[in-house]
């Protein structure tokens, strides 16, 4: 595309001129992306990044590096993050970091060993379900009636990113609440998410689906609201679909017997 473009097309003139180019290959109105990306940003943002409480990093108020956009696009590598972490991280910050820089290499490998199957179930599911292959359209609108759902949803649409939390979160709820099959919001996920590859996306969401792990993922009320210091919960009058503890929920959602009452 670079011989139809001019080198010095400056930032404003970037959407009227790409959007006809690009044409078919997005929907909805054309816009720049929430960040700035490339390079210089990039180095940018892993200067800004101190990794002071990043062991806090499930909870929707704490410290997370927001550097896995540029590690999607080439704009950072692996090796880079990791000597740049243990120069500037110390204790169980640096260990959580260079947790999930595993977690992230480890899903790359299975990529490469496994190929195009990531996108299949790599597992049977581990509990008698039927999803079905839509997104339903009150998700993709943000329109459930959910106030915590709806936000996870206007997050993603408008950011271009979800904490790491709202992204369980909202796989939970579509895959196991709404019984939508995982691979729809797989594609949700890949057409917003500015940092959504191939490899994370698509084997996170099997991880919460149950085919890429023990035993699927899901959440309840209490976790919610704990991690999000209540922000959806305080003062909501929907139908909770989430309240109960894990053992009610389970029994729910997936069958078996249900728990006994102390």
């Amino acid at each position: 595309m670079s011989r139809f473009l001019p080198t010095d097309l400056p930032d404003e003139d970037l959407v009227a001129t790409l959007a006809p180019a690009l044409d078919g290959l997005y929907h909805g109105p054309a816009r720049l992306p929430a960040r700035t990306g490339g390079r210089t940003a990039a180095l940018l943002a892993l200067k800004g990044f101190d990794g002071r409480d990043y062991i806090g990093r499930n909870d929707l108020r704490g410290r997370v590096s927001r550097l896995s956009m540029y590690l999607r696009h080439g704009m950072l590598g692996m090796a880079e993050l990791a000597e740049y972490a243990r120069g500037r991280l110390r204790g169980r910050d640096l260990a959580e970091f260079l947790r999930q820089l595993t977690w992230r290499e480890y899903f790359l490998r299975v990529l490469a060993q496994e190929g195009g199957r990531v996108l299949e179930n790599l597992e049977p599911p581990k509990s008698a379900v039927r999803w079905s292959t839509a997104l339903p359209g009150d998700v993709q609108e943000g329109q459930t009636g959910l106030p915590c759902a709806d936000a996870w949803v206007r997050h993603l649409v408008r950011d271009g990113w979800m904490h790491n939390h709202e992204r369980l979160w909202f796989a939970a709820y579509l895959v196991h609440w709404r019984r939508v099959d995982w691979r729809a919001g797989y594609r949700f996920f890949r057409e917003h998410l500015l940092d959504g590859d191939l490899a994370s996306n698509a084997l996170s969401w099997q991880w919460v689906a149950g085919t890429f792990s023990a035993k699927p993922y899901f959440m309840n009320q209490q976790n919610i609201e704990k991690y999000s210091a209540g922000r959806w919960c305080t003062g909501c009058t929907a139908d909770c679909p989430f309240m109960g503890e894990y053992a009610e929920l389970e029994h729910r959602l997936f069958g078996g017997p249900l728990p006994e009452r102390p």
